[in-house]
């Protein structure tokens, strides 16, 4: 009698719970679709985030070639300027010294011209013939130098002339044993004719002309002799022979 009650106790605690498989079902599909929905999102924003940085990517990489083409630009204007303030500064010198060697020929035809006209209007000159004029160059070579000598006929009737030239170089030398030496200067006075220093094809000078001739050649100077004064001597020949000297100091053109 005494354990009913305690079986009455125990089975009133029992509590029953009704299980419905469509909810388990629904929640497992609602997890799902979360998950779906969740990657879809994420592809979608990894897309368009990468789909962002492409675009990104290609304007700055336009804005770098612009940068690089733009650069390139600015270093061809640079080299250009750069190339013309060159050409305009050579440009500008040449200019000068084409202009100062025009005034020199200027000058050279303006002396010419007046020359030609003393030679066809000689009514104020001497007449005769005449040493005109005695030019010096250097060449290269130390001691060597190229003469021109000018011959003119002033005669108001101008016949053909002809004769000789003689052509002396006074100056100083190193005294040698057949001459007694300046005690002052240790140097000897010296002549030098045109047979001793004139090259190959220069000696003898002839002259034949109507109105003027030009006369050139070259001579060579010995080592340790220096020139002061060339004399030159001209010769005519025939029925009116006569000569004419003429005296120029050295001095070398150029």
């Amino acid at each position: 009698m005494t354990q009913r009650p305690s079986r009455l106790k125990n089975a009133a605690t029992v509590r029953v719970v009704s299980v419905h498989p469509w909810r388990q079902a629904l929640f497992l599909l609602a997890v799902v679709l979360l998950i779906l929905l969740g990657s879809v999102g994420g592809y979608r924003l990894g897309r368009a985030t990468a789909e962002l940085d492409d675009t990104y990517m290609a304007s700055v990489e336009r804005l770098n070639r612009a940068n690089r083409q733009t650069i390139a630009d600015l270093e061809a204007k640079l080299v250009d300027a750069d190339l013309t303030r060159q050409v305009d500064g050579e440009a500008a010198q040449s200019l000068k010294e084409s202009i100062r060697g025009l005034k020199d020929q200027v000058a050279k035809l303006t002396e010419e011209v007046t020359f030609y006209k003393s030679l066809m209007a000689p009514s104020t000159l001497e007449r005769g013939l005449q040493v005109a004029d005695f030019e010096l160059s250097s060449l290269e070579e130390a001691g060597r130098y190229r003469f021109h000598l000018l011959l003119t006929q002033v005669e108001s009737r101008r016949d053909w002339v002809q004769g000789d030239i003689a052509l002396e170089i006074h100056g100083r030398a190193d005294p040698d044993s057949t001459a007694g030496g300046d005690s002052a200067t240790g140097t000897v006075e010296r002549v030098l004719p045109l047979t001793e220093i004139a090259e190959e094809g220069t000696y003898p000078l002839k002259f034949r002309f109507r109105y003027f001739q030009d006369l050139t050649g070259v001579i060579r100077l010995p080592p340790g002799f220096t020139p002061e004064q060339v004399v030159i001597r001209a010769g005519r020949r025939g029925a009116s022979a006569e000569a004419v000297n003429r005296t120029f100091d050295w001095t070398v053109a150029g």
